[in-house]
């Protein structure tokens, strides 16, 4: 009897294990479902949208501009609420030029990235405008406007860096693996970083600084993957290419692979504009926003472009 509790035991063990890996391991796709929207401007100020997060558990929308910009909705239940000023509940300016921005509610802490015209910083602080944030990174800008653009932050606590063409060495043509940065304790007094290999689409078909493909987002899956954006813009066509794709780490290699989990040319059936921000809308992470940069202009590409994505 005892052999037999000890086996049924070991069987579960092995059972649990084996659903725990498949269901880690699972092949994520998005689908569009026709939600999307042009915010308008609900504020003077509600431009360059470089950076979102969504706060589940308070309902907040934190929108951030690469110009100092800092938003925050409330009461969103979808996202034509975005156009309805009375849920705008904070407008305000900062010092920082914003590409990125995410909140670690067991620290109550936020990350963000700043990108000014020679140098590119990862910071954190109780809040945005917090005088007291801390530097975690700062270094010269690799390429022209190419710094620090994505920030992930997985429920362990983890923090995933990702620069949009590559750090200083990478930011080439024929260089096809870019550098992503892991932090397993970025709260640390003297955190540790990972390095790991990323494999980047780069664009020969557009023109100028383009031609290196860029990192415009990325956003964790779980406590290992995250989801990654890139974007490409051909001036000569007008038209931007974007894909998502679901990273997943080799700890015994430090390299990422990929795997598409959605192609806006093929399956997005609008214009997709300057996509720069993403974050999940809600805790059991099925709907994803994306969010287009205008940069202060207002054409074919360039709008306040809001997406709605949904996990299959």
């Amino acid at each position: 009897m005892l052999f037999y509790k000890l086996s049924m035991r070991i069987l579960f063990l092995l059972a649990f294990s084996l659903t725990a890996r498949f269901a880690s391991g699972q092949r994520i796709e998005f689908t569009f479902e026709g939600d999307s929207t042009t915010i308008p401007l609900v504020s003077d100020s509600l431009r360059g949208i470089s950076g979102l997060e969504i706060v589940p558990t308070t309902g907040e929308w934190h929108f951030v501009s690469d110009r100092g910009w800092h938003f925050i909705f409330k009461n969103i239940r979808n996202i034509r609420d975005l156009g309805d000023k009375s849920r705008l509940k904070l407008a305000q300016k900062t010092p920082f030029w914003f590409e990125g921005v995410r909140y670690n509610a067991q620290a109550t802490t936020y990350f963000w990235t700043d990108e000014h015209e020679f140098t590119t910083s990862l910071l954190y602080g109780k809040s945005i405008s917090d005088t007291a944030n801390k530097v975690l990174l700062k270094m010269p800008l690799p390429g022209p406007n190419k710094g620090l653009e994505g920030i992930a932050l997985t429920s362990s606590g983890a923090l995933w860096v990702a620069p949009e063409a590559g750090w200083e060495g990478e930011t080439r043509m024929n260089q096809d693996t870019i550098t992503f940065f892991r932090y397993p304790d970025p709260l640390s007094p003297d955190p540790v970083i990972e390095r790991y290999k990323y494999p980047i689409n780069r664009c020969p078909f557009t023109q100028g600084e383009e031609l290196l493909g860029g990192i415009s987002e990325i956003v964790a899956v779980d406590d290992k993957r995250v989801l990654v954006l890139e974007r490409c813009y051909d001036a000569g066509k007008k038209q931007v290419t974007a894909n998502l794709y679901v990273a997943t780490p080799d700890e015994a290699t430090h390299t990422l692979t990929k795997e598409l989990a959605f192609d806006f040319t093929r399956q997005f059936s609008g214009i997709t504009c300057n996509l720069e921000a993403m974050a999940w809308a809600d805790e059991a992470k099925q709907t994803l926003v994306l969010v287009a940069d205008d940069n202060f202009r207002r054409n074919r590409t360039l709008r306040n472009q809001v997406i709605v994505l949904h996990r299959r």
